[in-house]
């Protein structure tokens, strides 16, 4: 028989990576090596245990699973990153491939459609969730058209407070600007970082930029 598919699990809940573990245990060819419940981990897990496969969360705190892609690819070039998120929009999913993810999953996968991408990204084949390989399709394409707005949830007032953001400004500088107090702008940023599934202020800014809203204000 051939040796198992080693397996890293990196996921910050570790209810998740119990779970895993427990089902990857009652297959024989595929057995998990490691466990991380961060990027910085991931990355030195992935340094002692050399894995075939990796499932990979996206966002976690510290560093996300994007950039502990790109970290682990580094120390093992030849292994498979298979991202598994509950996140399916387009500034988690693109960054994730360019990382060098061979494969992109939700977790509301069926445990056997999920060992079958485990063997998939081992044979280096890619698996692509449907919802998720329609937003590739459509970004080949070129057809913006069927994209939402990706700031469609956020208030105006949570706008103002992203564009403000984008040019540098600190909570006080813009409760200043807004006329509002900076316990408000916090409460709006909490808002815009949970609504667009962002990490932080600096990611907020950096997309706003990369979307065009702060361009078309000034513009």
């Amino acid at each position: 028989m051939a040796d198992p598919i080693k397996v890293v699990l990196v996921d910050d809940h570790s209810m998740i990576r119990i779970g895993l573990k427990a089902y990857f245990d009652t297959l024989e060819d595929i057995q998990v090596v490691g466990e991380a419940s961060s990027g910085e981990e991931a990355v030195s897990v992935v340094t002692k245990t050399h894995p075939d496969v990796i499932l990979m969360d996206l966002v976690m705190n510290g560093m996300d699973g994007v950039e502990a892609t790109l970290q682990v690819k580094k120390v093992c070039p030849n292994v498979k990153v298979i991202i598994l998120t509950s996140f399916h929009e387009d500034l988690h999913i693109f960054p994730a491939i360019k990382a060098g993810a061979i494969s992109y999953i939700l977790k509301d996968v069926d445990p056997d459609d999920l060992a079958c991408a485990v063997r998939a990204a081992y044979a280096g084949e890619a698996v692509i969730n449907p919802r998720v390989a329609a937003r590739l399709v459509r970004k080949m394409q070129g057809n913006g058209e069927e994209s939402p707005n990706p700031f469609s949830e956020l208030t105006d007032r949570e706008l103002d407070v992203l564009r403000l953001v984008a040019q540098g400004m600190s909570n006080q500088e813009i409760a200043d600007s807004l006329v509002l107090s900076e316990k408000t702008v916090k409460t709006h940023m909490t808002n815009i970082l949970s609504k667009l599934h962002l990490k932080d202020r600096t990611q907020a800014a950096a997309y706003a930029w990369q979307q065009g809203i702060v361009r078309r204000d000034q513009g």
